[in-house]
């Protein structure tokens, strides 16, 4: 088994309020007040006047390679303190984002900002959406669970707001605009006993739902899309891909924080009892739903408690994605 060693995390300095969020919005959607959701206060790469202007998809990546590269740094700075590992100690750097393009990539600019050996192994998964961080856990679990590395870093940096579409009504961008945040998560992952550990990893692809989830990338940008069956095809099938892979609810879960629809549809597919994602969704809360970066926040804030644990995102294909955990004193 492979132990996550410590987080990190890193956010811009913007802040959004539910009440904010929602006279801005009106704008775009002037009977937004009908809407119910559960409020979350999020951060922002830009000032939410910046946010709601038309951008182009040039401008949008010019934000991207400006704060992408800054918050990805900073929370893998913090991992590494919170791990006690030195950068020179670093053998793998997976880089995760879905929300930006750069050439090069990501983990060339956080490998120069750390200052990681210049024949670090790097990895990039820029198309998993919000299950990015379970995929760059999972490679980080095989690679030290087989002796490859000794210790991976892996970071997650989202710019979600950069996808919000001034001219797009649509439910799929009121959806995106109510529940996405920016920032961004890192954790360092060792071949290492005690603590909170890494069992093993699966995932299953439901046939026939390549549509449901994802963006579509047009000449102006993302446009994301969001299909409102989502949280009822998951309350469905999770049950089924959890039996594939052998598992079932643990003593503790982890769920990226995908919304409150997506958590009622967990717990509804699982029979859990009120309480049991409330991790998920205090982190959910806080920061809005920040895709890849999201269940890294939420396996950073679980409760110390000794336990076998289950960890669920889910991405486009659609993906359902799982992670089997224990946590072992010390």
């Amino acid at each position: 088994m492979t132990r996550l060693l410590g987080f990190g995390s890193a956010f811009p300095e913007y802040e959004l309020s539910p009440e904010a969020s929602r006279r801005a919005l009106s704008r775009v959607w002037p009977h937004l007040g009908a809407v119910k959701g559960e409020p979350v206060t999020r951060r922002l790469a830009l000032p939410i006047e910046q946010v709601l202007t038309p951008r182009s998809l040039e401008e949008d990546m010019a934000v991207y390679r400006r704060e992408a590269g800054r918050l990805a740094a900073a929370a893998a700075r913090a991992a590494l303190e919170s791990s006690g590992v030195a950068a020179s100690e670093v053998d793998c750097l997976i880089a995760v984002s879905c929300t930006g393009y750069l050439v090069p990539g990501l983990d060339v600019i956080v490998r120069r900002q750390l200052g990681l050996a210049p024949d670090v192994l790097r990895v990039s998964l820029t198309e998993h959406g919000c299950s990015g961080g379970w995929a760059a856990l999972g490679l980080a679990h095989r690679l030290c669970a087989n002796h490859q590395v000794a210790r991976a870093l892996v970071v997650c940096v989202e710019l979600c707001s950069l996808t919000f579409r001034a001219g797009d009504d649509s439910l799929d961008n009121l959806a995106a605009s109510l529940v996405f945040g920016d920032g961004a998560a890192a954790a360092v992952v060792a071949d290492r006993s005690g603590g909170l550990q890494m069992v093993r990893v699966g995932s299953v692809v439901i046939p026939g739902t390549e549509g449901i989830l994802g963006f579509d990338l047009r000449d102006d940008g993302f446009h994301p899309v969001l299909d409102r069956h989502l949280p009822g095809l998951l309350a469905r099938e999770l049950p089924l891909a959890l039996a594939k892979f052998g598992v079932g609810p643990g003593s503790f879960q982890a769920v990226h924080a995908g919304g409150p629809r997506i958590f009622d549809a967990v717990e509804a597919a699982l029979g859990l009892t009120e309480g049991e994602l409330r991790t998920s969704r205090d982190v959910y809360r806080r920061h809005g739903n920040l895709s890849s970066a999201s269940l890294l926040l939420v396996l950073s804030a679980l409760p110390s408690v000794p336990g076998d644990g289950l960890a669920l995102a889910f991405g486009p294909g659609v993906a359902v994605e799982m992670l089997q955990l224990r946590r072992l004193p010390g």
